[in-house]
């Protein structure tokens, strides 16, 4: 089943002090207020989906113990071991 990228009308129920607070808060940047709820839906599903895709949580591939071995891939010592002289 393929996912739309067309946008949906969701209705939401706030409280009026929090709605006009957040109107206030899209007039003052010049925005729509959906806009704001958009990317704070945004901003709440990379924050709690579990799995973040930025390169801060990104962690080094294991190349066959390395790491145990006090070995860095990037070492001109090791690139000669496994590459030889062609690298």
């Amino acid at each position: 089943m393929a996912i739309s990228l067309k946008k949906k009308p969701v209705t939401i129920y706030l409280q009026e002090l929090k709605y006009l607070t957040f109107q206030k808060m899209a007039k003052d940047q010049n925005r729509k207020a959906a806009e704001l709820v958009r990317d704070a839906m945004d901003e709440y599903i990379q924050n709690h989906s579990g799995s973040k895709k930025t390169f801060d949580s990104w962690e080094p591939l294991s190349l066959g113990g390395l790491k145990a071995e006090g070995k860095d891939w990037l070492s001109k010592d090791y690139q000669d071991q496994m590459l030889g002289s062609s690298f």
